[in-house]
């Protein structure tokens, strides 16, 4: 038997709402591919990048409405925003997932912390696989058509040479 690999993404925020700690999980999905699960933590990573900070320049929002500020720490958008436009952090990324690894981006600031998570779940399988076009198993391979139940006889052989006999005309 080989393994092959699923990925189980995950997108999950914690942080203080009324004085608790909270987590929620903004995303979980699963990917075959881990091109699949890395497009995925980039989309999620930019919907959440936009969420907490809008883009100056986005079309929806009216000019001159939001101006860029510089902070003296980098916060959770920015770190978002340079993961997913970084080639050497994808291709990183990508090595960690076909080598087998689990791929965790962690970051934070004072509004909680995201974890952007893609882990390979290994699934048995087996050596021999029946092709998509292959029989159930416990059916039968051969059937009549429909069309030869309606207009055959249901008598066998030889009451169909008597009732012909019968029934001839004379």
């Amino acid at each position: 038997m080989s393994a092959a690999r699923f990925y189980n993404v995950t997108v999950v925020c914690e942080g203080p709402v009324n004085g608790a700690w909270v987590r929620v999980v903004l995303a979980a999905r699963q990917a075959v591919p881990p091109d699949t699960a890395l497009s995925i933590l980039r989309r999620q990573a930019r919907r959440i990048a936009d969420g907490l900070d809008p883009d100056p320049g986005a079309e929806w929002i009216p000019p001159g409405a939001l101006v860029p500020l510089r902070a003296p720490d980098p916060d959770v958008p920015t770190a978002l925003r340079s993961w997913c436009h970084t080639p050497q952090a994808q291709k990183a990324a990508r090595d960690r997932l076909l080598a087998g690894a689990e791929f965790t981006l962690d970051t934070a600031d004072h509004s909680g912390r995201y974890t952007l998570r893609a882990l390979p779940v290994p699934v048995p399988v087996p050596a021999y696989v029946l092709p998509r076009h292959a029989p159930r198993p416990g059916r039968r391979r051969h059937r009549k058509p429909r069309w030869f139940d309606r207009f055959s006889l249901r008598l066998p052989f030889p009451f169909r040479r008597r009732a012909r006999q019968r029934h001839a005309p004379r």
